[in-house]
C-alpha cells in the first residue's frame, strides 16, 4: 500500500472518530444546553475536523466547518444560546460531511447542500443574545490559558526592612499566589529577634514559595507591583526539562541549594563528605536554616511531580492502529496453532517419553496464554455500539412526534469485535420497533397515567461465557390477541391451535409478519424482526421476548463472548465426539442402568436433594449401539436453569477452535459449530440452551399428541 493510500485511510479513520465525538457531544448538549465543557468540546472537535480537511485540500468542507466553528465560538462567549435549530443544523452538517467523505466526494453541490449553507448562514445572522450564563461548574475553559504547559517557579519574598509590611498583611500576597496554581509555601522564622527587641508590627519572616502555574511569570510579578522595593521579591523559573526523560536525573538537594545561592559548591562538597543526610549536615553547621532545606525539598518534589506527569501523558502515544484484517488473520493462525498443539499433546500421551511430554505441556501453556491475549485484543466494550443509537432514538422519536429517552447501561461489557460488528443492524431493527410499536405518544401516556416521556433501556451484562443484551421499553406491550389474529390470517397457525402466550409473542419474528395497519418509512413491511432472528442465530445466539401488558416489552439477546476459540469439555456418545462449553459445566456425576430404569420417562436425577432434569445424547441424536452400564451426566447451568447431559464418556478439557458447519449444512438446532480434534477427527459443539429447548418442545408435542 502506498504512503498516499495509508494517509487517506488514516484520515478517514480519524474523521469517523471526530464525527462520532460530535454526535455524542451534541446529544449531551441537548440534555444540558448550558454546559460549557460540552460546548468547548464541540468547538474543539469542529476545529480539529476543519484542520484535517484543510490538510487534504477539501476547501468546500473547510469553508462550511469554519462557519460552523464561528457560530460555536459565539456560543462559547455567551452571545448565542444553544437551541434546537443550532443542534439540528449541526447534526445535518455532521451527517453531510460523513456522507461526502464516505462516497469519495470533496465538494458541496446540489440543492440539498445549497439549502444547508443557507440554513447555516441564516442561523448565524439571527441575533439571539443569551440571557443566562453558561454552567461553568467543573470547567475552567471559558477562555484559553495564556500558557498551555504549566511552569514551575521559585519565589523568595524577603522584606529588606522589617517595617516595610507595617500596614500590609503578607497573607493576602500568599493567597494571591495560591490563586495562580499549585503553591507550596515555607515560612522561615529564623530572623525573628528576641521578645525584648521585637516590635509586633514589624515583619521578620521570609517566605519561599514553589509555584506551578499556567499563568506565566508576568502574572506573578503583577501581584508584587505595589512593593516599594522590587528587590524584596525574587522570581525564578525552574527548568522543567532537566528530568523530562528520566525522573532519576532530577536535581539533587545540594544542586538546588547551590542554584538558589544558599550555599557554595565548596560548602556542598564538604557537607557531602560527612556521614548522614546532606540537609541535616548543612542545618547542623548553620550554613542553611531548616526552612531553607524544606523549601529545597519542596522544589525537588515539584520538579519530579511535573516530570512524572509528562511521562504519564506520553504513554497513550504507544498504542497502534491495526487493520481488522490483520487481526482476524492472527486469530485464524492462533486457531490453527491450537489444533496443532492438541495433536502434539495427543502424540505425547501415546508415546511414553518424559522429555516430549514436558515439551508438550510447556507448549500447551504458552499456546493458552497466546490464545487468551489474542482474544483479549479482539474484545471491545459494547458501549461503542450503544452510543450511536442515541442519535437514532432522537431522530426517530422526533419524526414520530414522541418523547423518548434512551438509557444505556453496562457499556463497559466487552464482546468480540466480530460479534459487535454484526450486532448493529439487529439492534437498529429492535430499537425502531420499540419506538414505533412499543412506546406510546405523549397524549396516550398521560391518559394511561404514565409520564409524558417514555424510556428505552439498552443494557448489557456478562453471564458466564455469554453476554446478555436487553432492550426494555415502558410502552403498551404486545397485543397478543392481535398477533394471534394476524398469524391465523397469514396461515402461520390454525384457529384451533392452542399456542401458549410466550410462543404467540415469538410469532413477531416470523418472516413477513407485521401488525402495522399501513406501511410507513419506519415499519409495516414485516422484514425487520425475522432479519433480527436470523442475524442473531448466525452469531450463535438467541433472541427471546417477554411481554408485560401496559408496562412494556423486554427483548433479550444472548450471545457468545467470542466467535473464535473457547474452552470446552469433550464428551463421547457411541462413536461420536461432542464439545460442551466449559463455562456452562458445573460438575460431572454418574448414573447406572438401574437408576435410569428407576427414573423411567421422567429423566431426572437427584443431586444432593435437588431434582435436576437430564437428556441423553444417544436418544436426542438417535445414535445406535448399546449404552454402557454406567453413563456420565454433565451438569450444565444456563439462563433457563440446570440441565444434565448424559453421555457415554467424559474425555476431558480441551481448547476448541470454533468452525462453521458451512452453508450447505446451515443452522442445526442444538449445534453451534464444529471443531477438529488432535487426531484429525471432528467434534460437534453443543448449543446447550437451544438443545434443551428443542428436547422440551419435542416432549410437549408428544404429550399433546
Amino acid at each position: 500500500m502506498s504512503i498516499e493510500s495509508q494517509s487517506q485511510l488514516l484520515f478517514q479513520e480519524e474523521v469517523r472518530e471526530l464525527l462520532s465525538d460530535i454526535d455524542s457531544s451534541l446529544l449531551e448538549l441537548e440534555r444540558n444546553p448550558k454546559n460549557a465543557e460540552t460546548i468547548n468540546r464541540v468547538f474543539r472537535t469542529v476545529h480539529t475536523l476543519k484542520g484535517d480537511c484543510d490538510m487534504f485540500g477539501l476547501s468546500s468542507l473547510v469553508s462550511l466547518l469554519h462557519d460552523l466553528e464561528s457560530i460555536y465560538d459565539r456560543v462559547r462567549s455567551g452571545a448565542k444560546p444553544v437551541d434546537k435549530a443550532l443542534l439540528d443544523i449541526t447534526f445535518a452538517i455532521k451527517d453531510r460531511v460523513g456522507a461526502l467523505l464516505e462516497s469519495g466526494q470533496t465538494e458541496l453541490s446540489g440543492p440539498a447542500d445549497k439549502a444547508l449553507l443557507e440554513a447555516l448562514a441564516s442561523l448565524d445572522r439571527k441575533p439571539a443574545p443569551s440571557t443566562q450564563p453558561l454552567d461553568m461548574e467543573n470547567t475552567a475553559e471559558q477562555a484559553p490559558p495564556p500558557v498551555e504547559t504549566p511552569q514551575t517557579f521559585r519565589i523568595r519574598l524577603t522584606p529588606s526592612d522589617p517595617g516595610h509590611f507595617h500596614n500590609l498583611d503578607p497573607a493576602s500576597l500568599l493567597d494571591a499566589l495560591r490563586s495562580l496554581g499549585k503553591a507550596t509555601i515555607i515560612a522561615d522564622p529564623s530572623a525573628i529577634p528576641g521578645l525584648e527587641t521585637l516590635d509586633p508590627a514589624d515583619c521578620h519572616f521570609r517566605w519561599d514559595i514553589i509555584l506551578s502555574t499556567e499563568q506565566g511569570e508576568d502574572a506573578i510579578r503583577d501581584i508584587f507591583l505595589f512593593l516599594d522595593r522590587p528587590s524584596d521579591v525574587l522570581v525564578e523559573a525552574i527548568d522543567n526539562a532537566v528530568c523530562d526523560e528520566d525522573v532519576a536525573t532530577c536535581p539533587r538537594l545540594g544542586e538546588i541549594l547551590v542554584a538558589r545561592g544558599d550555599i557554595t559548591p565548596a560548602q556542598r562538597d564538604q557537607a557531602l563528605a560527612k556521614p548522614g543526610r546532606l540537609g541535616e549536615s548543612l542545618a547542623s553547621t548553620g550554613l542553611v536554616s531548616k526552612a531553607e532545606v524544606r523549601s529545597a525539598l519542596a522544589e525537588q518534589d515539584a520538579v519530579r511531580e511535573r516530570a512524572q506527569a509528562k511521562t504519564t501523558v506520553k504513554e497513550p502515544a504507544q498504542s497502534l492502529r491495526v487493520e481488522a484484517a490483520k487481526l482476524d488473520n492472527l486469530v485464524n493462525l492462533v486457531g490453527e496453532l491450537v489444533i496443532a498443539q492438541a495433536r502434539l499433546t495427543q502424540v505425547s500421551t501415546e508415546v511414553i517419553h518424559p522429555e516430549l511430554t514436558g515439551i508438550a505441556e510447556e507448549i500447551e501453556r504458552l499456546v493458552g496464554e497466546l490464545r487468551d491475549n489474542t482474544l483479549n485484543i479482539r474484545m471491545l466494550p459494547i458501549g461503542t455500539t450503544f452510543n450511536r443509537f442515541r442519535r437514532l432514538v432522537r431522530d426517530l422519536s422526533s419524526e414520530l412526534h414522541k418523547e423518548i429517552e434512551l438509557v444505556a447501561e453496562g457499556g463497559e461489557t466487552e464482546l468480540d469485535k466480530t460479534v459487535i460488528e454484526q450486532l448493529g443492524d439487529p439492534l437498529v431493527h429492535l430499537l425502531r420497533n420499540s419506538i414505533d410499536h412499543g412506546v406510546e405518544s405523549p397524549e396516550e401516556r398521560l391518559e394511561a397515567g404514565k409520564p409524558r416521556k417514555g424510556s428505552i433501556v439498552l443494557s448489557a451484562k456478562q453471564a458466564g461465557g455469554s453476554v446478555i443484551i436487553r432492550i426494555a421499553d415502558d410502552g403498551r406491550g404486545l397485543n397478543l390477541e392481535r398477533i394471534r389474529a394476524k398469524a391465523i390470517e397469514r396461515g402461520i397457525i390454525t384457529p384451533e391451535a392452542r399456542v401458549p402466550a410466550h410462543e404467540i409473542a415469538q410469532l413477531i419474528f416470523a418472516p413477513g409478519f407485521s401488525t402495522a395497519e399501513k406501511v410507513t418509512s419506519v415499519s409495516g413491511r414485516g422484514v425487520g424482526m425475522d432479519v433480527v432472528k436470523r442475524s442473531i442465530e448466525a452469531l450463535r445466539g438467541k433472541v427471546d421476548i417477554e411481554n408485560r401488558p401496559n408496562q412494556g416489552t423486554v427483548i433479550t439477546i444472548t450471545l457468545p463472548l467470542t466467535m473464535a476459540i473457547i474452552d470446552g469439555l469433550q464428551v463421547r456418545s457411541a462413536n461420536e465426539f461432542y464439545i460442551i462449553p466449559l463455562s456452562m459445566v458445573e460438575e460431572c456425576v454418574e448414573i447406572t442402568r438401574e437408576q435410569r430404569e428407576t427414573a423411567g420417562s421422567s429423566r431426572t436425577i437427584s443431586l444432593r436433594g435437588e431434582i435436576v432434569p437430564f437428556l441423553r445424547l444417544r436418544e436426542t441424536f438417535l445414535l445406535t449401539g448399546a449404552a454402557p452400564n454406567v453413563e456420565q451426566v454433565v451438569i450444565t447451568s444456563h439462563e433457563n436453569g440446570r440441565t444434565g447431559i448424559a453421555v457415554d464418556q467424559v474425555m476431558g478439557q480441551q481448547q476448541t477452535v470454533i468452525k462453521n458447519l458451512g452453508r450447505f449444512i446451515g443452522q442445526v438446532e442444538g449445534i453451534s459449530g464444529a471443531t477438529i480434534n488432535g487426531d484429525g477427527s471432528m467434534a460437534l459443539i453443543l448449543d446447550v440452551p437451544q438443545l434443551v429447548q428443542s428436547v422440551q418442545r419435542a416432549s410437549d408435542q408428544k404429550w399433546d399428541g
